[in-house]
């Protein structure tokens, strides 16, 4: 079974399991919700086409910074950049951080007006599982999660580091988005749990503009965008005005862009104050 089945169906598992013990919402279905079908297209939509995007976003990256200069394309994708001499542990480690500042910022945007359209469609999920995890506009998946990619990767971290990575950022992507009502006691700030990003995903837009960190909340720490209550459980999630069914969510982005685009103004969709 090739590893990325492999991951699925241990996170079926896993987080099924744990959704039964120890779950946030008890009323949402701990294997089977209702948006998995959705959730499962858009996995597949981003495993099809977006595989080699960041290849492409590193080619372009390194033509306007000068090819066969300090940044070459070759070095960048085989790993033999400028941050490929420091240890490998180090080089793990920064990848993680400064992929997480990167996608705090890149969150932030997709927050505000003209952009929201597009990520309103990870949000529009009424029964938040660690499924949810995948259901990203490709709009949103092309610019946040391979554009975030392609930026670290201009670091010139080795091939090495991006594979000790890989299966930490694939549990802990999962693990936030998971039916669970774990919030880390002491590390509650230090470490994004279920409950964290929990909050982020309700359906009251004065919350959901908060916590846009995916794994250290010091981001919104720093930046005033925490919100972790204590004693208190994220409820209702979902987004106004998105489509219900996977087609119709598409095209429901450029649609509203284009409506604004003819009225000549922001008009805002169903989106978060920011």
């Amino acid at each position: 079974m090739p590893p990325v089945l492999i991951n699925l169906v241990a996170c079926f598992v896993a987080f099924g399991l744990l959704a039964r013990l120890t779950p946030c919402n008890p009323t949402t279905r701990p294997f089977v919700s209702r948006d998995m079908i959705d959730n499962a297209l858009y996995w597949f939509v981003g495993f099809l086409f977006f595989g080699d995007l960041a290849t492409i976003y590193i080619k372009g990256a390194a033509s306007l910074l000068g090819a066969g200069g300090p940044v070459a394309a070759s070095d960048l994708l085989n790993g033999y950049g400028p941050a490929s001499h420091l240890p490998l542990l180090v080089q793990a480690v920064l990848v993680i951080v400064v992929m997480d500042f990167v996608q705090y910022w890149l969150h932030r945007l997709f927050h505000t007006s003209w952009f929201w359209p597009f990520h309103a469609i990870h949000h529009s999920a009424e029964d938040l599982d660690w499924t949810t995890t995948y259901r990203i506009h490709p709009v949103n998946l092309a610019i946040y999660g391979v554009g975030a990619l392609a930026i670290v990767h201009i670091g010139g971290f080795s091939a090495a580091a991006f594979l000790i990575v890989g299966p930490f950022n694939l549990v802990a992507g999962a693990l936030v988005h998971a039916n669970l009502d774990w919030t880390f006691g002491p590390l509650r700030l230090v470490i994004a749990s279920p409950v964290y990003h929990r909050w982020h995903h309700v359906r009251d837009p004065a919350v959901h503009d908060r916590n846009f960190a995916p794994t250290f909340p010091v981001w919104d720490v720093l930046f005033g965008t925490c919100h972790m209550p204590r004693g208190e459980l994220p409820q209702s999630y979902g987004a106004d005005d998105v489509p219900g069914n996977f087609v119709a969510q598409l095209g429901w982005p450029f649609v509203v862009t284009w409506r604004r685009l003819r009225a000549r103004g922001p008009a805002r969709v169903g989106a978060p104050a920011v």
